[in-house]
């Protein structure tokens, strides 16, 4: 972590020394189609479904409709950027944010077991292009087109959210075996909190059609190759409470460290709109 904020701060240098060269301020918004791996993720919320529908067969004998409903997908992601433009060449800060989530799922007339693993990523860094085709399509307009990387940090946060609610006392409840008794009442609702700090590299290509060279609109197609650190538990105590039939107990799982990680690795396809302003000398 350390190591990845002083990497950030060293290239801001770098960047802070190109104003009294550039001919241009630049800022661009634009929104796309993310898509994640997160393996790790994915394979918690399988073996989880495996673990638990083999337990419950092997034990009862019955078919049990536990299974994943939702497992990390893909999504829309948001970009902003703010940069400095002089020859063929642009340098920046940039921004996105991401997010997904998983679950595990079964409910019926009995009771309901839920699952979620939720997470969201704020990526902050720097980019740089190099514009290598510019065109003049008439008077007032101009194609170009670049190639560019942008690196940086990903800052995780997410959680991790376990429910088992017992409708009726003849059905199941942690660890799975039958309840006996009609006045038997079960539940289960655990929340606590994961974050993590990943390193990152995205090489893209773009084309820009600008409008008087002030106003553009861009299109850009990238893939993201994420170095995904370890995820804990929050810094601040996470409690767990745990309701039951004869009160709640609570459980603290503060900075606890974990060998999976959060990754965010995929495709990127983006379109968005870009303005530029002349840096007066």
């Amino acid at each position: 972590m350390k190591k990845q904020i002083n990497s950030l701060l060293l290239l801001l240098c770098i960047t802070l020394s190109f104003p009294a060269q550039a001919q241009k301020f630049v800022f661009g918004y634009s929104v796309g189609r993310a898509d994640y791996q997160m393996r790790d993720m994915k394979s918690l919320l399988e073996n989880d479904v495996k673990n638990t529908v083999k337990e419950i067969d092997d034990y009862n004998g019955v078919d049990f409709k536990y299974k994943n409903t939702e497992n990390f997908p893909g999504g829309l992601f948001h970009d902003a950027s703010l940069g400095l433009q002089f020859s063929f060449h642009e340098i920046g800060l940039q921004y996105n944010y991401l997010t997904t989530g998983g679950r595990n799922h079964l409910s019926d007339y009995s009771g309901e077991l839920r699952k979620d693993i939720i997470f969201s990523g704020n990526a902050l860094g720097l980019y740089y292009k190099c514009y290598f085709l510019s065109v003049p399509l008439s008077k007032d307009f101009r194609f170009s087109a670049y190639a560019g990387v942008s690196t940086g940090a990903i800052f995780n946060y997410g959680h991790y959210d376990n429910f088992f609610d017992l409708y009726d006392p003849q059905s199941y409840s942690p660890p799975y075996g039958i309840v006996t008794g009609n006045n038997t009442f079960q539940k289960t609702d655990e929340s606590y909190k994961w974050s993590s700090t990943n390193w990152y590299l995205q090489p893209s290509i773009g084309v820009q059609f600008w409008l008087k060279n002030m106003v553009s609109l861009n299109i850009s197609a990238g893939y993201l190759l994420d170095s995904p650190g370890k995820i804990k538990t929050a810094d601040e105590n996470t409690l767990i409470y745990i309701p039951g039939y004869y009160g709640s107990t609570i459980a603290s799982y503060a900075g606890k460290e974990y060998n999976f990680g959060v990754d965010w690795s995929g495709l990127r396809l983006s379109v968005g709109v870009g303005f530029a302003f002349s840096v007066k000398k």
